[in-house]
């Protein structure tokens, strides 16, 4: 009897386990992408058979093998307590697997807003079952906002980090389900940062996608642009240019050669006191005319949004051909911080890791 109970057990276990797993991923500057390489090297001593899958610059959405029973992950940094775009239209595109486990991991510095509760949403929605939330503090890379951390911080974040990822990493490849606490305890706080998440994703994003520029340092190497993970740096007139769909995600930043790109904090001013100029009242008495009345708020609401857009092109645009003009340039240069910061990449990162 007892041994018929221990082949039970043995059996259970086994339909329990996982015979893949395949991870999904976006990293900036390597924090996610260094947690992608631990989850990997805890998964290897179990057996499972591993794909680690980029989503930089991804067309086609290639699914999992669908042998056994598989286990998804995407893995992703958190962007103004939001999930990056990229990650987002990536899930909204992902095929639907009813009954197919997947989890979540999103790097952060802070706090995770709707990065973790979104994305679980959606998954959701389309038939996955969410077997692990997993919000991993690791040191912010958003050096357009501070310096980078000191070598010391850095190892100890990534110590307790790594601690506590092996401790997810054993429960949810036996089939257990692990939703890490903070994920409950601080969700009454990420609804309340819900409307600066949206905010971000509808304007914040491309402010500091427009405030990038290159000093006169720069040597065209072009290492910047073929790492792009959303192709959104373009090389004009040999100096790159970033397009509106730049995440932010300081990766040419810190990878550059030359240490020639800088966020030129002059430029983040000048933005929005020239756009405080703009006649946007009259635009919107204009629009009045052919909007039914019951339309009108939601209308002011993107009516404003394509201005302000507007505004971000054209004024960095005239800026880019500006600081062609080396005394302008240095301008703008010597008035970013990140001049004077230090830089931020994950320890064991390389630009060829991208």
């Amino acid at each position: 009897m007892r041994q018929l109970r221990y082949r039970a057990g043995r059996n259970f276990l086994k339909q329990r386990m996982y015979k893949n797993l395949t991870i999904y991923y976006f990293s900036g500057t390597g924090n996610t992408l260094t947690a992608c390489r631990w989850i990997t090297e805890n998964e290897q001593k179990r057996g499972l058979k591993t794909n680690l899958i980029p989503i930089d610059r991804f067309n086609k959405i290639i699914p999992p093998p669908a042998e056994g029973r598989r286990l998804i992950g995407f893995c992703y940094p958190t962007h103004g307590f939001n999930l990056p775009w990229i990650m987002l239209k990536f899930i909204l595109k992902f095929p639907r697997m009813p009954r197919c486990d997947v989890f979540l991991l999103n790097s952060m510095g802070g706090v995770s807003g709707i990065a973790q509760i979104l994305p679980a949403l959606i998954l959701l929605i389309k038939g996955f079952r969410v077997k692990g939330m997993f919000p991993l503090y690791m040191p912010s890379n958003w050096i357009s906002v501070h310096p980078g951390l000191s070598e010391a911080v850095v190892s100890r974040m990534f110590a307790r980090s790594r601690g506590k990822l092996d401790k997810f990493c054993k429960k949810i490849f036996a089939g257990k389900i692990y939703l890490r606490p903070i994920v409950f305890i601080m969700l009454p706080l990420d609804i309340a940062l819900a409307p600066i998440a949206f905010m971000y994703f509808m304007y914040g994003r491309f402010y500091f996608a427009k405030v990038f520029i290159a000093a006169t340092d720069c040597d065209t190497c072009r290492l910047c642009e073929t790492k792009c993970p959303t192709t959104s740096i373009r090389i004009i007139d040999n100096r790159p240019f970033w397009k509106l769909t730049c995440e932010s995600c300081m990766r040419c930043i810190n990878i550059c050669p030359q240490k020639a790109i800088q966020v030129s904090h002059s430029l983040a001013v000048l933005i929005p006191i020239i756009s405080s100029f703009v006649p946007v009242a009259l635009a919107l008495n204009y629009f009045h005319a052919f909007i039914p009345a019951m339309l009108i708020k939601p209308a002011d609401f993107f009516i404003k949004w394509g201005i302000t857009l507007s505004m971000f092109f054209i004024i960095s645009g005239l800026v880019f051909w500006l600081i062609r003009i080396k005394p302008i340039n240095k301008l703008f240069a010597f008035t970013s911080l990140t001049k004077y910061w230090r830089l931020y990449i994950a320890p064991g990162i390389k630009a060829k890791d991208f």
